[in-house]
């Protein structure tokens, strides 16, 4: 248990991946579609979402107290590629679903001269999805209240799994583990649309839980974030009324960009 480089790939598995929020007033800004005329009772979108996370906390459960992982690392980087669908109803509820992967690499604290070997870390990408919702509460002209509730999830998979690398960037080999991830995430922030530009504010109530199984002798371990509590802000982009771009920072809960692109249909 107090192996350094098992520590380490606890650690990294529960810095896997964050929420991309988005604008919550989506709903009602994508008001015009390339196939739909404007204020229809229904549409459709798909888009492309980059995620970039740059850190995020997280720490053991009651069920394993004796790790500090927060020892074992310095930062992560993570890069989150997802595709988009959803359908849009009365230009006041969005129901939306992603699929996609995400790569991940860590950087452990800095190492004492004696160290042996040193060693760093990436992944491969890995199979993730997430479905959810936007509800426009409350529109005064171009400003709007919104809430947004997003589930994501990583089932749990002998595939999923971490490379150790030494000073030399040559991979050492390890057992693998099997883990699952599951986080929910509310958000409620406010937009105002001005011209083509539709900036947003809000705060997030995130609840993550990671379980990495060690076999039948030993059970699962979990972890749970250590900040519940997030704020972001972004910018959406509207061109022709029919494709956005949309830019957004988060932090607190995690420090992370995203860069997204939408069609409306």
């Amino acid at each position: 248990m107090n192996n350094p480089f098992f520590i380490l790939f606890l650690l990294l598995q529960i810095s896997l991946f964050g929420v991309y929020v988005g604008n919550p007033a989506a709903p009602a800004i994508m008001n015009t579609g390339i196939f739909s005329g404007h204020n229809p009772l229904i549409k459709g979108t798909s888009g492309y979402v980059a995620d970039y996370v740059s850190d995020k906390k997280y720490e053991t459960s009651k069920k394993n107290p004796s790790i500090d992982l927060n020892d074992t690392f310095r930062e992560f980087i993570i890069h989150s590629q997802v595709a988009t669908l959803s359908v849009i109803l009365l230009e006041r509820l969005e129901l939306f679903g992603t699929v996609g992967g995400s790569k991940e690499r860590i950087k452990p604290h800095d190492q004492k001269p004696s160290d042996p070997i040193e060693w760093d870390f990436e992944s491969d990408y890995h199979f993730s999805w997430s479905t959810g919702a936007k509800v426009v509460l409350i529109q005064w002209g171009q400003t709007y209240l919104s809430t947004d509730f997003t589930y994501y999830a990583i089932p749990e998979s002998p595939k999923t799994y971490f490379k150790f690398l030494n000073r030399l960037n040559l991979p050492m080999n390890f057992d693998r583990q099997k883990l699952s991830l599951s986080e929910w995430q509310a958000s409620l922030g406010l937009s105002s649309r001005i011209f083509i530009f539709t900036p947003y504010v809000g705060g997030n109530y995130m609840q993550s839980t990671l379980s990495v199984a060690k076999g039948e002798e030993v059970g699962s371990i979990e972890y749970k974030n250590k900040y519940k509590m997030g704020y972001f802000y972004g910018i959406t982009v509207s061109l022709t009324g029919r494709f956005h771009v949309n830019f957004e920072q988060r932090f607190r809960s995690e420090s992370a960009y995203t860069f997204s692109t939408i069609a409306v249909f």
